[in-house]
């Protein structure tokens, strides 16, 4: 089963976990933190993983990092799949320097709240998610 683990420290990583299941995403992905028992298990497994400072999608033993995860997860959703295609269809290289401006600045930008997920969105979730921030 594929897994979508991010930063369970960031609220625009988080939300967009929610974003992409209130959008259709598969019941197939599954959601863990990095900082979780499920995130600590995947840098054993995958060492190279530990130093991406990225989301990262999981499937099998194929890893995919940065905006090419982002870019994949879109494509998923029947609603935005053209926009994951168009995603895809920009430079490697530009794409990532989107993605790297935006993680390396997301703390400095507008203030949003952590979403109270219902139990369906709860569902996609692997972690306990004890150490994500939960309370708007």
């Amino acid at each position: 089963m594929p897994i979508i683990y991010y930063d369970g420290n960031c609220v625009y990583c988080y939300n967009y976990a929610i974003w992409l299941i209130r959008h259709g995403l598969s019941k197939k992905y599954q959601f863990a933190t990095l900082q979780g028992e499920i995130g600590q298990h995947l840098f054993k497994q995958h060492p190279e993983a530990q130093h991406q400072n990225s989301v990262i999608l999981q499937e099998g033993h194929h890893l995919e990092y940065h905006s090419t995860a982002i870019a994949t997860l879109i494509t998923s959703l029947t609603t935005f799949k053209w926009l994951g295609i168009l995603l895809k269809l920009v430079p490697k290289p530009l794409r990532d320097c989107g993605y790297h401006l935006f993680a390396n600045n997301r703390d400095k930008m507008w203030k949003t709240k952590w979403h109270r997920p219902t139990s369906y969105e709860k569902s996609f979730f692997l972690d306990d998610n004890q150490h994500v921030k939960l309370i708007n």
